[in-house]
């Protein structure tokens, strides 16, 4: 039914309007039909069942309230372009129907996924910090830094990643493990007894620019060589095998294609074998013009075969020891022999020595064995060519076991008085002969010792 309007008339009381009657009946139809139909529209809303909703076509449903008010639900309020919970501590939850999703603008949240709606690239253009784990399938890309405060751990179930792409600079702090291989600073290590492998793709290659192979054998470019002091460079094959180098040059000595041995070894022969650096040879080392033995006090022996004697400078050594006591002695055509002195002495010793003074402390001259000398003579010359002083003087010592004496004779200087005085002392089995000069200035001291055993 159409909407009923009653007729009021033209003027007050005119008879020409509706009766009272007829006035009520349109009134109850009216009433009749609102109360009768799932809704009604007021103006462009339409309110019909728990619905209300715009009527004219592509028209908007607004919610104005006037002033400072907002639009008001029982637990929520929405102020100008927010919407607020009134309710303290309650969520405001957005609960689409079966496997709808909540859209806001090109995001899209469909249960605990979050998805882009127009299939773009999702942006978090400010910090993200995430509590828990993150799971990534696809491929990831880091384009700044990346900073792991803790562990990047990886599922045991995958093994591979088909892509990371780091197009900046990603550091990782501390020792970082992938499967058995960790880096720790510049280390590279394995797990406990595991070899580390390099191994490369296909015909590819290792390259290493510098290597140093436990701290000692270092490879560079075209060189092999050590990098301790004095360190020898060994090549060692194992077992029954061989070095085995198709061509060889020795600084310029060549052994090019030259076969030494065979199923018969033979000795190689070498017209000129030089080298700038040192050789060592078993227990021996040539350095310059220097031949030394590499063990620790091994004596160097020069010997030669069968009757044949060692030649140094054109001397020929004696090829067997003399007696005790003896000397060597020249033929006078290069010939070195053992010979006996003209005299014996069997009580006593000849020495002679010199020391230099520079201070005008008590220093010891001379010193000999208690237990095998008692009595000595000294024939002394000082010389103190700072100030031109010379001095010639003896002394006779003798000792006790237990105290020494000293007697000083004959003195001739050209000087007015003696450059020196001696005194003799006992320190544990040596007879110490002492010095002390009458000035801090350098004196030379020149002796002969004759020297009675006991």
């Amino acid at each position: 039914m159409a909407q009923q309007t009653l007729n009021i008339g033209t003027n007050a009381n005119d008879g020409t309007g509706d009766n009272l009657r007829a006035a009520m009946i349109k009134v109850n139809e009216n009433f009749t039909e609102v109360y009768s139909a799932p809704g009604f529209t007021v103006d462009t809303i339409s309110f019909s069942g728990n619905e209300i909703s715009a009527v004219r076509s592509n028209d908007d449903l607004v919610f104005k309230p006037a002033g400072a008010g907002a639009v008001q639900f029982p637990a929520i309020r929405i102020d100008d372009n927010n919407i607020v919970g009134t309710r303290s501590n309650e969520n405001i939850n957005l609960l689409p129907s079966g496997t709808g999703s909540v859209v806001f603008g090109a995001i899209k949240i469909q249960g605990t996924s979050l998805s882009s709606d127009d299939s773009t690239t999702i942006n978090i253009n400010d910090g993200l910090v995430v509590d828990g784990t993150i799971n990534v399938t696809g491929t990831s890309t880091l384009t700044g830094a990346a900073d792991l405060g803790s562990t990047l751990a990886v599922p045991s179930g995958l093994t591979t990643l088909s892509t990371l792409a780091v197009t900046s600079t990603t550091s990782l702090v501390g020792t970082t493990t992938i499967d058995n291989i960790t880096f720790n600073d510049n280390i590279i290590g394995t797990s406990s007894n595991a070899d580390l492998n390099l191994t490369p793709g296909g015909t590819g290659t290792v390259v290493i620019s510098n290597l140093t192979v436990d701290s000692n054998i270092n490879i560079t470019d075209n060189e092999i060589k050590t990098t301790q002091s004095n360190s020898d460079l060994v090549i060692a094959p194992s077992g029954t095998g061989q070095v085995v180098m198709s061509k060889a040059d020795i600084n310029g000595g060549t052994i090019d294609n030259t076969v030494i041995g065979g199923a018969t070894p033979l000795a190689g022969s070498f017209t000129t074998l030089s080298t700038t650096a040192s050789l060592a040879i078993d227990g021996v080392t040539i350095s310059d013009n220097t031949v030394s033995t590499n063990s620790s006090n091994a004596n160097l022996e020069l010997t030669g075969n069968g009757s044949g004697g060692v030649k140094i400078s054109g001397f020929t050594m004696p090829t067997s020891d003399g007696a005790s006591g003896q000397f060597i002695t020249t033929n006078g055509l290069g010939v070195l022999s053992f010979a006996t002195a003209g005299a014996t002495l069997s009580n006593s010793t000849i020495a002679d020595a010199t020391t230099t003074v520079a201070s005008s402390s008590t220093s010891v001259l001379n010193s000999f064995d208690k237990t095998v000398v008692r009595s000595a003579k000294y024939f002394i010359s000082a010389t103190d060519a700072t100030n031109s002083r010379f001095e010639f003087v003896e002394a006779n010592v003798i000792h006790d076991g237990t105290n020494a004496f000293i007697s000083t004779f004959g003195s001739v200087s050209d000087y007015t008085e003696g450059l020196a005085t001696y005194t003799v002392g006992i320190s544990g089995d040596d007879v110490q002969v002492k010095v002390t000069n009458i000035t801090d200035d350098s004196i030379v001291f020149k002796f002969q010792r004759i020297a009675m055993n006991i």
